[in-house]
């Protein structure tokens, strides 16, 4: 029998160690990026820490709020660990910006061994348009999402006969989640794109009524996740991710169609084994898993 993949099906127990792996090269990532934040800027901060240590991230975080904090607000510590919570959050955040590089390779280089030599050349395509997009989240949210929030909800603050007095916490903990809430979703065209070229969504499923379904249920779920009360947020997060994903429609249409050439090259000529399960495949489709092959 010959073998679809260049490489024999692995065990459960080899999938799993596999996993493990490529978690271990995360997290290792993830480390190692975060420490950085913590240097000191400048060297009296290595002979003298306990009065000349001033960590860079401490830097990130004073332009955060020279940029962010509308004018008339104050920002208060109103609890004796809010610092610190605001400097490990903000840590891991920019953590996952710098190894989100190795953080994309190694989930596509855990499915690797489970694709087709052809499929493996959209490796770099995958990579940098994780990367690309998820970049593409943070500036739509530094530059445009967060500056509009919070002028909306410091309106509702003064217009209610309130004095702005933000604590520290509230303060960075909307604007990191917004940060990473943003980057994240910018990518959810790139996995769309991948679950049509390995056959698991029609292309269809992004064409007509199903998208507008789509685009409807996104709206819903921002205006719940978002922290501005209006609507106004949820449109300008929406409305450039929409341009995106009819890209990312485009590139699965045209996978799926280019798809069918390379379908011929696997189908009932011979029989071949499954590249998920091992199964006998006479077709497109495996006969006992039922995953496309292509």
């Amino acid at each position: 029998m010959s073998q679809v993949s260049e490489e024999s099906p692995m065990s459960i127990s080899e999938h799993l160690a596999e996993l493990a792996n490529r978690l271990k090269v995360v997290v290792i990532a993830l480390l190692v990026t975060s420490s950085v934040c913590f240097l000191p800027t400048n060297l009296g901060g290595f002979s003298d820490p306990l009065h000349s240590y001033q960590p860079i991230i401490s830097i990130l975080m004073q332009k955060i709020r020279r940029d962010f904090l509308p004018s008339g607000a104050t920002l208060i510590a109103s609890g004796l660990v809010d610092t610190v919570f605001v400097y490990m959050y903000l840590t891991i955040l920019v953590g996952v910006v710098l190894s989100s590089p190795i953080i994309a390779y190694e989930i596509y280089a855990f499915v690797r061994p489970a694709l087709y030599p052809h499929e493996r050349k959209y490796i770099l395509t995958f990579t940098g348009s994780f990367v690309g997009l998820f970049v593409i989240g943070l500036l739509m949210a530094y530059f445009l999402i967060i500056p509009i929030t919070f002028k909306i909800l410091i309106w509702f603050i003064i217009s209610g006969g309130a004095v702005p007095f933000i604590g520290i916490r509230d303060f960075y903990n909307w604007i990191l989640t917004l940060l990473l809430a943003s980057g994240i979703f910018y990518t959810v065209p790139v996995f769309i794109v991948l679950l049509v070229q390995f056959g698991i969504i029609p292309a269809k499923f992004l064409t007509g009524k199903k998208k507008l379904t789509v685009y409807v249920a996104l709206f819903i779920i921002l205006n719940i996740i978002t922290p501005d009360p209006t609507p106004i947020t949820a449109t300008i997060i929406l409305i450039p991710f929409i341009g995106i994903f009819e890209v990312a429609a485009l590139a699965a249409r045209r996978i799926e169609k280019g798809r069918g050439g390379i379908a011929e090259k696997y189908t009932p000529t011979r029989i071949v084994a499954c590249k998920f399960c091992g199964g006998n495949v006479s077709s497109s489709f495996c006969g006992v898993c039922g995953k496309s092959q292509v």
